[in-house]
This record gives structure tokens, sequence and C-alpha cells, in this order.
């Protein structure tokens, strides 16, 4: 049974405070039970499936609706993947002339399967070929195609060129793509090297290559792309990755990162400014660990903490694997668990939140703030009667509160970054401003 848990009355206040639009903004359980989210539209269709091979789509108003399977008894494989319109699903499902499953697509119109075949005809492990990745528009897939019983190569599918192998730079060792950036100019995922080792790959007009550090150090398997292709992310030991063309490679720590700790990146928005993963102990359940979200500007943050500082009642759902962001950046799905400790499927709709970006949200506003950006003191002008300050991170967290201000605040402590100052002057309405501290 599906339940929504909307934000509360405190919530509704802050919103209005800092220019929060609130409508709808939920959490809802989409079903209870181990799956694997692959997708999500910028409308809010989810497209996942199960270790067992039932593939499902979910939006709010028809809740959780069967579309297909793997009939073959073997487990399904790759991902479930959703077009930013909602029109296409693509996934793995069999083909029912061969036995094996492969690379297929679903069109929501007809509400009908094309199998799209491998690099050979008959394959291992129940499968010809996975998939892995898709474009936002659905006409190009990438993922796994089996060669031999030991051996697979990174492929693409289009309906002109059917599925063909991008190949391996390492001879006798296999490959495999997990994304394609809209043009599909950018393929990403990893490639085994000499020793076996998996490390991240990226595919440019087709030529491979490994993904490195500024040392020239292999990373880890690169999960996801940004729409340009400029941004990857992807998973190291122990700290997951954000790869930029231009700026190189930046890794999202966590306080209690080590080998027995370690995180992933699981996604990334089209415009490659927020990235969504999970940190939690080596080798322990998935639904153990925490899962966060990520900007350049805000750094990494607890996912529950991000939707509780936003106002919304997570009702004991620990969301510790964030699994797919929409392309727009404004829903977010994946698995935890429960108050109960059940596994769910969750989804997070945060697309009727914006944070308000002018400098002041009062009318009349008489007041204002120097120096911005600030390193040390920030001053406050032509404002008198200041009762107390709060000032808060870029996801509405309160993170200071000053009780005794005349006319400088210490932001001293505040690590770079994006904040508002919120104003509380006697008998007068706040004001708030827009500050950098760097």
């Amino acid at each position: 049974m599906k339940k929504i848990y909307k934000i509360s009355m405190k919530a509704l206040y802050a919103c209005f405070l800092f220019g929060f639009s609130i409508a709808d903004a939920q959490l809802t359980v989409m079903a209870v039970g181990n799956y694997t989210v692959g997708g999500i539209s910028d409308g809010g269709i989810v497209s996942m499936h199960t270790s067992a091979g039932q593939i499902y789509k979910w939006d709010e108003l028809t809740g959780l609706v069967l579309i297909g399977s793997v009939s073959n008894g073997y487990p399904a494989a790759g991902r479930t993947l959703i077009t930013a319109d909602g029109t296409k699903i693509g996934s793995s499902t069999t083909n029912t002339a061969t036995g094996f499953n492969e690379i297929s697509t679903y069109d929501t119109a007809s509400t009908s399967w094309t199998n799209h075949g491998g690099l050979v005809p008959s394959g291992w492990d129940g499968h010809v070929s996975s998939t892995w990745g898709m474009t936002p528009d659905g006409n190009t897939i990438v993922g796994l195609g089996w060669l031999t019983a030991g051996s697979a190569h990174a492929v693409k599918w289009t309906a002109a060129s059917g599925v063909t192998d991008l190949g391996s730079i390492v001879p006798n060792r296999s490959s495999r793509a997990n994304a394609i950036n809209a043009d599909g100019s950018v393929i990403v995922g990893w490639q085994d090297q000499d020793n076996g080792t998996r490390s991240g790959a990226q595919w440019i007009n087709g030529v491979e290559s490994f993904i490195t550090d500024a040392n020239g150090n292999y990373v880890g398997e690169a999960g996801d792309v940004s729409e340009d292709g400029t941004t990857i992310i992807g998973s190291a030991m122990p700290n997951p990755y954000v790869w930029n063309s231009t700026t190189g490679l930046t890794y999202i720590t966590h306080p209690n990162s080590s080998a027995f700790f370690r995180g992933g990146a699981t996604g990334i928005s089209a415009d490659g400014k927020k990235v969504i993963g999970f940190f939690r102990a080596f080798a322990a359940p998935p639904m153990s660990g925490e899962g966060f979200i990520w900007t350049s500007a805000g750094g990494r943050v607890n996912l529950n903490d991000y939707a509780v500082g936003l106002g919304i009642n997570t009702q004991g759902v620990n969301m510790a694997l964030p699994l797919a962001i929409s392309q727009d950046g404004k829903r977010i799905a994946g698995v935890g668990t429960n108050a109960s400790n059940q596994i769910v499927a969750f989804y997070l709709d945060l697309s009727k939140i914006q944070l308000a970006t002018n400098e002041s949200t009062k009318n009349n506003n008489t007041g204002s703030i120097y120096p911005n950006p600030v390193k040390d003191f920030l001053y406050i002008k032509g404002i008198k009667g200041i009762e107390k300050v709060e000032i808060y991170n870029m996801v509405g967290q309160k993170i200071k509160t000053d009780n005794a201000v005349e006319s400088r605040i210490d932001v001293s402590s505040l690590s770079k970054g994006n904040y508002i100052l919120q104003i509380f002057v006697k008998g007068e309405t706040s004001q708030s401003f827009k500050f950098i501290r760097q």
C-alpha cells in the first residue's frame, strides 16, 4: 500500500521564510520488498525490477504496474531505465525464440517490448546482452554483451546499427558500458586491467581510455555521466568521485571513510550539479548504509538530513541506497528500510521545492550586508534592534543561531559555500540575505 508523508507546519513556515514553494513535496513508499530502481522520468515515472526478473513502472496516479519479466529462470541483470519524457523503458527481457535474455525496449504507448539481440546468438548465465545505460531520448542503449563464457565487452545498441562491440583496450579482458550522455558521444563504464582490477573507463566518440586522477592513477568503475558528457561519477576506494573534464577529479568524502567504510556515487543530474550515492561499512548489507546528495557548493549531505532540512517527514524511512535521479535533478528514488526494518522502494519528490536565489526576500528591504563574499566577519548595515540571526545552508538546514548581534557576525567557522542569513527584528518582518563564505 502506498504511503505518503507530507511536510510539517514548521516546514511550511521555513519555506515561506526562504522563498520555497512547498506544494506536494513528499516522500512516497512505492513498494515493500527488494526492488532495483533504475530510472526516473522528469514527470515522476519510476522504472525498476526485482532480482527474480519482474519489471515494473510506477507513478503516483497508477501505482506499481508490472510491464514485463525475465522468463527463462535466470536472475535479472543490468538496470531498468526510463527516458526523460517517460515514453520508453530500457531493460533486459527474454527472447522467447532463443530463450536468452537481451537488451530490450518497452514502448509505454503500445505496451509492447522489442528485443535487440547481442554479439553472439547464444550467451551465458541466461543472457546474450544486458541493459545498463540509455540516452535521455531512449534511442541509444549501452551495456554488456557476452563473447564467450569468460569474456564480455561493452556494447552499444541503436535502431540503425543494432548491437555493436565497443571493444576492450586490454587484450583478453572484459569491459562494460554503464551510461551514455545525451548525444551519444561519451560512454562510461569499466575496463578490466591486466591483473583483473576493474577500473573506470570512457569511450569518447568510440575511442576508449581509462579515467585517471591528476597523477595518472586509475580510478574505480564509472557509473553515470552528465548530459553534455563533461562530468562523470563513479566509485573508488573508499570514496565516490566526481570527474570533470575541466576541473579534474574530486572525491566525495565522509568522516568515517576508510577501507572498512566505503561509498559509491550512483546518479547525476543532467547538468552535472547534483550527485547521489551511498556510504556503508565494507561487506555490510546495502540497507545498512546511508544515502547522500552532493553538490560542489554544499558538499555531501546525508539524504535523510537533506529531506528533513526541507521539512519532509521521513517517518522512519532510511533512504540508504538512492539509485536514480531525474534529469532535472528534482526527483530521487532508491531503496531503504522503513520503521519496521522492512526493505522498501522510495520516491522523493523535490519538484515543488525551490530555494529563492534573490539577494533579499523582504519587501521594502532597507538593510544590507557586507562584504559578500565573506571570509571571517559579516557586517549588517541599516538594520537596528536585531533580536537574533539564523544562518541556513542551501538545503534549508539551520546551522547557526546568534542571539547577541549588533552589527557583526562571526562566520569563520562555516565551510566554503552559499548560505542564507535570516535577520529577526522585534515588531518587524524578518529579512533574508544570500551570502557566500569564501
